[in-house]
């Protein structure tokens, strides 16, 4: 299938073909890390170390000649550094919800705190970034009620979640992430016993 795209300025048509799933999924699953990656990837030719014509926007530097008595303007052009999918601390703000949610009138503190959750981005746009592990914790925050005139402090637990391992996975297949603490505890406790199964009308129901 073709795409036509009108040029800005003028009404001419350029043609171009949409790119073939199998480029697109072997971008998806490969790791790149820099340009030449990429360049290698593709299995392409890279011009993109060409002059510049245009320098407007980019950082400059300039170093004054002494013999010369002249200003030479030294351009310095940083290549792109992605923010691959991996764990990230992130401020997580405590829902209300969570410490009480039969009232309104507290307050709690500390009001956020520091989570590890899994940020960035993948190769290409139908990726995403999902955790593959987690790990949940219990703290302790404060809660202040003002009773009678009088600050009323309890301590509350809260139960937060953190994202050990990341992995980049097709939004619509999202990976189902595992517990560590939850298979511990299933293995501590009885077993399930398996449903069994009982016959109706020629049909097997559980």
């Amino acid at each position: 299938m073709m795409v036509c795209i009108m040029l800005l300025g003028g009404g001419l048509c350029h043609w171009q073909l949409e790119f073939p799933q199998e480029l697109i999924d072997r971008l998806s699953h490969s790791e790149i890390h820099s340009i030449s990656d990429l360049q290698r990837l593709l299995d392409i030719d890279w011009r993109g170390r060409e002059k510049e014509k245009h320098l407007k926007g980019y950082a400059t530097h300039c170093t004054w000649n002494i013999s010369t008595k002249n200003c030479i303007v030294m351009i310095k052009i940083e290549e792109a550094v992605p923010a691959v999918c991996k764990t990230r601390t992130v401020i997580y703000e405590i829902p209300r919800s969570q410490v009480d949610p039969t009232s309104a009138n507290f307050l709690i503190w500390p009001p956020c705190v520091e989570v590890k959750r899994c940020t960035g981005c993948c190769n290409t746009s139908n990726m995403r970034c999902h955790p593959s592990r987690k790990h949940h914790r219990t703290v302790k925050v404060a809660k202040v009620e003002y009773v009678r005139r009088r600050p009323k402090l309890k301590e509350v637990f809260v139960r937060l979640e953190d994202h050990l391992e990341c992995v980049c996975t097709s939004h619509h297949h999202a990976v189902e992430p595992s517990d560590p603490e939850a298979g511990h505890r299933r293995a501590k406790g009885k077993k399930r016993k398996p449903k069994k199964l009982r016959r109706t009308k020629g049909l097997l129901v559980t």
